[in-house]
């Protein structure tokens, strides 16, 4: 009997599917600037995982991410292979997950679509070979705002309406309203259809000053806080610790009408104030019509009946003498 033909083997470990790099964004992967973002999945190669983001190379208003990737909450800045510091960086979990919550607010980007990369070492885009990594593509959009108000032309103590969209979510909108020495400020909420309406009733169409006037409408953006509020007789920007008075809108010194819309339309479009977003819509006040019909002078056409009531006393008392004289006559 031949012995069986032994055949030499090495045992070696199964190949394990949980290898490489995972990556996944939350909600449906377009959000408006400012939204909170969360990034998550699993590395199994490393305790740490790195990103960083790749997209335009030029803004509008500027230079865009570099080609090799910039670092996530500043997207300007290049990500170095080799330097972890120039990475964000999410610790990997003892069940090999990782998270990371992104905040999109004040990155100094513009809309547009990016790709987010998750890596197992702080390698750069052009090094990726041979590197355990993973990416997935978002679209980042800035919130918008429109408003009209209805009429165009308001009648001094008629009612008027302010129609919008603001977008991104926003809880509120602020309000301005500049006029010859008339300030106005307050908030109205906005809808789950990002619509929202303001009515100016009887009471504050009434204060509106005769002329030129300017609504402003104000969009906080994704963080729910106006960076510029009113304060007292001021205009405040909200930015440190205790903020800055802009200008002020009331007694002395106050701007009024166009200056004070014109100094919150810069101030509003000042990086340094916030993110804030805004529409202006310029608007006219007239008077009302018995306001008008009182400062008209009443105005008589001689040969009108209107003119004989005052002759009447007059051809009374001819009428009188010319009596009186007939009876003294015949009595002579």
């Amino acid at each position: 009997m031949t012995p069986p033909l032994i055949v030499p083997f090495e045992i070696t470990s199964p190949v394990s599917a949980d290898t490489g790099v995972t990556l996944s964004a939350s909600g449906v992967q377009s959000y408006y600037l400012g939204e909170k973002v969360v990034f998550s999945g699993h590395n199994y190669d490393s305790d740490t995982t790195y990103l960083f983001m790749t997209g335009p190379g030029v803004f509008m208003n500027g230079p865009g991410i570099p080609k090799v990737g910039g670092k996530l909450t500043s997207p300007l800045q290049e990500v170095v292979s080799g330097n972890p510091g120039s990475f964000d960086t999410a610790p990997t979990k003892a069940d090999r997950s990782w998270e990371y919550v992104y905040y999109t607010h004040n990155l100094n980007s513009d809309a547009g679509t990016y790709t987010i990369y998750a890596a197992s070492q702080p390698k750069a885009q052009d090094q990726l070979d041979g590197v355990r990594s993973a990416n997935v593509g978002i679209i980042l959009k800035k919130p918008f705002i429109t408003a009209e108000i209805t009429p165009s032309t308001i009648t001094n103590g008629e009612p008027f309406t302010v129609n919008g969209t603001a977008e991104g979510n926003p809880p509120t909108v602020q309000l301005w309203i500049f006029g010859n020495n008339y300030a106005f400020n307050t908030t109205t909420p906005v809808n789950p259809d990002a619509s929202f309406t303001f009515t100016g009733y009887t009471q504050l169409s009434g204060n509106l000053p005769i002329g030129p006037c300017y609504l402003i409408v104000q969009h906080s953006m994704q963080n729910n806080t106006f960076d510029i509020v009113a304060s007292g007789a001021y205009v405040r920007a909200l930015q440190g610790k205790s903020g800055m008075n802009l200008f002020r809108i009331r007694g002395a010194g106050s701007l009024q009408g166009r200056d004070a819309a014109d100094a919150l339309n810069a101030a509003l479009g000042d990086p340094a104030n916030g993110d804030d977003t805004f529409t202006v819509i310029p608007f006219t006040v007239d008077e009302t019509a018995d306001s008008v019909s009182q400062t008209q002078p009443i105005m008589v056409t001689p040969g009108t009946d209107q003119a004989h009531p005052a002759l009447f006393p007059f051809a009374l008392m001819g009428a009188v003498v010319l009596i009186l004289g007939i009876v003294v006559w015949k009595r002579r």
